[in-house]
């Protein structure tokens, strides 16, 4: 099994290491066309454009004025586009984490019975679940799904110290301070998902001492922010691995 898992903490870091990478990449691409846009006057002068419709196969033509494009561009270009990027990369780390602690989970289904307190585990299995699944496999992967589901919706304290007992990750000085920093890129996402971006006091709580900015202040997320979410994300997803391959060496 030590072989297994160190295969796989591998080759999930190739992997995420690559999707991250290539999104930053096709982002930077539409950053510039963005800008380019903005400066595109006989774009700005079409006043017509077209987005989707319900109708199969047809668009619907909307009118847009000249300073209203000017207006969308540049919401684009200093809010909204890294929003949505930052929203991205937060997402494929935590799929990393997902992928990771499942991979764990199915190699070694005893670790299904280890509990960090906080987190709200599946107490009980539904009889229909198992007279409906043709094998015990399928229920243990249906557990295996509820597990993350629960860990994930814990807060993310709870959530590195499921990795450590669970997974089995060594935590040094190193991954500490990125996770710290890891929160804070977290915090910001739900910000910015489920409150317009907009500081609230649990913002500030889930950010710990990297928060930034104050309550009702709108949290700035600029191009330099965006590299080095891609760096530390990296970062973080590399030390965990070889955390984990430390401990599986054969």
């Amino acid at each position: 099994m030590s072989e297994e898992l160190y295969q796989l903490a591998g080759k999930l870091r190739t992997s995420y290491h690559k999707n991250i990478n290539n999104t930053y990449i096709w982002s930077s691409l539409a950053r510039d066309a963005i800008a380019l846009a903005a400066k595109d006057d006989e774009f700005l002068s079409t006043e017509k454009v077209q987005v989707p419709s319900r109708r199969i196969g047809k668009k619907k033509t909307i009118t847009r004025k000249k300073s209203d494009l000017i207006k969308i561009l540049t919401s684009a270009s200093n809010t909204d586009f890294n929003f949505s990027i930052h929203t991205y990369i937060v997402a494929q780390v935590e799929a990393f984490f997902s992928d990771l602690i499942k991979g764990v989970l199915r190699l070694d289904k005893r670790k299904l019975k280890t509990r960090v307190q906080g987190i709200d585990y599946t107490k009980k299995i539904d009889v229909d679940l198992i007279l409906n699944s043709s094998s015990i496999e399928e229920v243990i992967e249906d557990l295996i799904n509820k597990e993350l589901s629960n860990i994930f919706y814990s807060s993310p304290e709870k959530q590195f110290e499921y990795l450590q007992r669970v997974v089995g990750i060594e935590v040094d000085e190193g991954i500490k301070k990125l996770f710290n920093q890891w929160k804070e890129y977290k915090a910001a996402r739900d910000l910015i998902v489920h409150n317009h971006g907009i500081i609230n006091e649990t913002y500030l709580f889930k950010a710990g001492e990297n928060a930034r900015g104050s309550i009702g202040e709108s949290v700035v997320i600029t191009d330099e922010y965006i590299d080095s979410l891609v760096a530390e994300s990296k970062s973080l997803i590399g030390r965990v691995t070889s955390s984990l391959q430390r401990q599986n060496k054969v």
